[in-house]
């Protein structure tokens, strides 16, 4: 998904997987996994986060690193749903915009917005699947409002 100088095994690509993992339990209404899957991020972004990147790279994920984790956190000490959708909301705008930032995705990535909740999301899919309902018949409402094309 994601590609480093001379690193293409690296922590970006496994945050994203995190992040996605994390979308998908809202989706499946599934705490528990937002639990564990927030927990593995959290514990990625306190050890080596930035393996792969280099000096300015690393200086801009430091940038966004304490809301990253703080996020994370707080979406671990619960399986709550409704108590975990703003911290992942949150997390979405800060770890969106590293990404962003960072310019390395070698996969699309497309930001989904929720006009109902006034919250956002990133999916590896075009199609809506929107972390913010609990009923799996809403899940399809929101729209698509920015494509981060694959950096190749």
């Amino acid at each position: 998904m994601f590609a480093q100088k001379g690193n293409p095994g690296n922590n970006i690509n496994q945050m994203m997987s995190l992040y996605f993992d994390m979308k998908n339990a809202l989706v499946n209404n599934d705490g528990t996994t937002v639990k564990i899957k927030a927990n593995k991020l959290f514990h990625l972004l306190a050890t080596d986060p930035g393996r792969g990147l280099d000096r300015d790279q690393m200086l801009f994920l430091a940038d966004h690193l304490e809301d990253l984790m703080n996020n994370c956190q707080e979406m671990c000490y619960t399986i709550d749903r409704s108590e975990q959708r703003p911290y992942f909301a949150r997390l979405t705008k800060t770890l969106y915009d590293l990404v962003k930032g960072l310019k390395i995705n070698t996969t699309t990535i497309y930001m989904q917005y929720s006009p109902a909740n006034n919250a956002y999301w990133m999916s590896e899919t075009l199609a809506i699947k929107n972390p913010y309902y609990t009923y799996k018949d809403w899940a399809t409402d929101g729209k698509t409002t920015e494509i981060l094309a694959a950096n190749k």
